[in-house]
């Protein structure tokens, strides 16, 4: 008998009523639950009976519970809900009943119950200083800060903001100086100028576009445009394992923007999924793909590079050899991560760089015949040639762009031209070096100085 027919013809065991509490007209949906059948629930829409994957903050895990059945006689159904390892947990009128790294045991349902895959929690807010604020109204005919968090950290908050003038979404980053204390004070404040110096002197279609910078004795507000289609490592949750295609367009964007800024003498010394953003749709990955964050880049005409930086599981092995100035080739073998984990996803949980070589092929090798559609031959070339231990023996990212993996084959030729059209249609060339940032005035009475107080971006450049 056909499954339609007889779902047709069959009573649902129950009904579950489905409420989206993100949206004001809270919209309303009903799925009848039937004996035979298990009703999935998370994002991934080819493995659940409902989907979810309208979630851009990421709250429902790709398989997060299900719903099942159990009949001990006739006209006894009882209905459970269980967590299916999920990241955030599964809820029953207000409690957890289970979240992974284990499924949870069934929880069973009463008439009226009410269970919530992900506690809908309003965007953060940032309150900024009372100086903060006062200083905003000095470029208030010009930018707008909204309190809408996107991110934080100890010193500083990722806000959203506007342009007064033409209505276009930017990110603001607000450096809280007054906030870095200790005796290497001055060596920070320093670095987050020259951070917003070095993506002032940036431009290319695969690095995040800076806007502006105005900095106070007291704060650094750097603008810079809104990549709407959030991160990589967003991507990849979202989608699992990403198909060698989109990796191939992801990593040869990356790979363009690491031989430009390379070539400009600069070091991004912190390349990860998390730094590598979409520019529009998380769905789309043939838009633009643009590398960020800065902060831990370094120029090495102006130093010897031998400071840690960078996140572990992707930072390269020299990293943790003392005394060696480090080169260019940490990004590549970041890069050589990145394109790994791209094509494997889950799979993958190793730290690379605590591995001979050997043991990086052998275990490469072995994580790409576990996928049920392996990668090419050309993927783990590129994998491989970014993956060597020695420095000296890793690709450039001149070489990493030309790499075959990356240059594709004759009948994809077209299809790269195209798509490098569609990056270049949604990006602003300049013609010429954006200019020197606003220095406000200081807001607060001479007693209350603080030792940085005449530091701006152009001590930067002197």
């Amino acid at each position: 008998m056909d499954d339609a027919v007889g779902k047709s013809q069959e009573t649902p065991a129950a009904f579950l009523h489905s409420v989206d509490a993100r949206s004001n007209n809270q919209s309303h949906l009903v799925f009848p639950v039937y004996e035979r059948d298990i009703f999935k629930i998370g994002r991934d829409i080819r493995s659940n009976s409902l989907a979810i994957d309208n979630d851009p903050d990421m709250l429902v895990s790709r398989n997060h519970c299900e719903i099942y059945v159990v009949v001990y006689e006739p006209t006894i159904n009882h209905i459970y809900v269980r967590d299916r390892k999920s990241s955030n947990g599964t809820l029953v009128n207000g409690r957890l009943i289970g979240s992974g790294p284990e499924t949870s045991p069934g929880y069973l349902l009463q008439h009226g119950d009410k269970f919530t895959v992900a506690q809908y929690q309003p965007s953060p807010r940032h309150e900024m200083t009372a100086l903060q604020q006062e200083e905003c109204k000095l470029f208030a005919s010009k930018y707008q800060v909204t309190d809408h968090c996107l991110g934080h950290g100890a010193e500083a908050a990722v806000c959203l903001a506007n342009d007064v003038q033409t209505g276009k979404q930017l990110v603001c980053k607000l450096v809280n100086l007054d906030k870095i204390h200790g005796k290497n004070a001055q060596d920070e404040i320093r670095r987050k100028f020259q951070e917003a110096d070095i993506l002032r002197q940036l431009h290319h279609p695969n690095i995040l576009s800076y806007v502006d910078a105005i900095s106070s004795p007291h704060t650094l507000y750097t603008f810079t445009e809104l990549a709407s289609g959030g991160d990589l490592m967003s991507f990849i949750m979202r989608r699992g394992i990403v198909k060698e295609s989109e990796s191939i367009i992801i990593i040869r964007q990356v790979a363009r923007a690491l031989a430009y800024i390379h070539e400009k003498g600069i070091v991004h010394r912190d390349l990860k999924p998390e730094n590598i953003l979409l520019a529009y749709s998380p769905k789309i990955t043939c838009h633009r793909v643009m590398l960020s964050d800065f902060g831990t880049s370094a120029v090495p005409r102006r130093s010897r590079m031998i400071t840690n930086a960078g996140t572990a599981g992707y930072q390269a092995p020299e990293f943790v050899t003392t005394g060696e100035a480090h080169t260019a080739a940490v990004d590549i073998w970041s890069l050589g991560v990145v394109a790994f984990t791209l094509l494997v996803s889950d799979h993958h949980d190793a730290v690379l760089s605590q591995m001979t070589e050997e043991e990086i092929r052998q275990y490469t090798t072995q994580t790409f015949s576990q996928l049920t559609k392996r990668p090419s031959l050309d993927a783990a070339k590129f994998v491989r040639s970014c993956l060597r231990l020695s420095p000296l023996r890793r690709i450039s990212a001149h070489e990493a762009k030309r790499h075959e993996w990356l240059h594709g084959k004759r009948k994809n030729v077209e299809l790269f031209k195209r798509l490098d059209r569609r990056v270049i249609s949604s990006w602003e060339p300049q013609n010429a070096l954006r200019p020197m940032p606003w220095s406000l005035p200081d807001l607060v009475p001479p007693p209350r100085h603080r030792k940085h107080d005449c530091y701006s971006l152009r001590d930067e450049l002197t």
